[in-house]
C-alpha cells in the first residue's frame, strides 16, 4: 500500500481523500475528507515528529537518533510548526535579577562571611 500524499504532485495544492473503504468488511464511504493536520506534513517532518514522540519531546535525544546537531533539531522542529500553521513562540530571555556588578559584590561579602550563602541566594534572585 502506498502512503497518502498531502499535495497533488501536478499543481502542488492540498489533496482531499475522496473515499475511505474498510479492509474488514467492504464498506465504502464516499465525500470530500480533509487529510488531519499531520498527514499535511512531508514525509522528512512527519518521520521527526514520530521520532519525538518517541522520545517524549526531548530535542536533544531526537537530535542524537537522527545524528545530526541540536541545532538542526530545533530549526526542523521550528519548520514543523510553521508548516502546520502555527506562530512560533518567541524564545524567553530571562533577565537578571541583579546587574553584574551587584552580583560580584554580593559575591565578595559571601567570601568574605558578611553574607551567608541564603542571604546571598535572595539577593541575586532579587528578594
Amino acid at each position: 500500500m502506498y502512503p497518502a500524499r498531502s499535495t497533488c504532485p501536478v499543481c502542488g495544492e492540498a489533496m482531499v481523500v475522496s473515499r475511505l473503504d474498510c479492509r474488514n468488511c467492504g464498506s465504502q464511504l464516499s465525500g470530500s475528507f480533509e487529510l488531519p493536520l499531520l498527514l499535511r506534513l512531508s514525509e522528512e517532518h512527519l518521520h521527526f515528529v514520530e521520532v519525538m514522540i518517541k522520545h517524549r519531546g526531548s530535542v536533544k535525544d531526537v537530535s542524537d537518533e537522527l545524528g545530526i546537531a541540536y541545532s538542526a533539531a530545533r530549526a526542523q522542529l521550528d519548520e514543523i510548526i510553521k508548516a502546520l500553521g502555527f506562530e512560533l513562540a518567541e524564545e524567553k530571555v530571562e533577565e537578571p535579577a541583579v546587574s553584574n556588578e551587584e552580583r560580584q559584590r554580593i559575591l565578595q561579602e559571601l567570601a568574605q562571611g558578611r553574607l551567608t550563602s541564603e542571604q546571598a541566594i535572595k539577593k541575586l534572585k532579587g528578594r
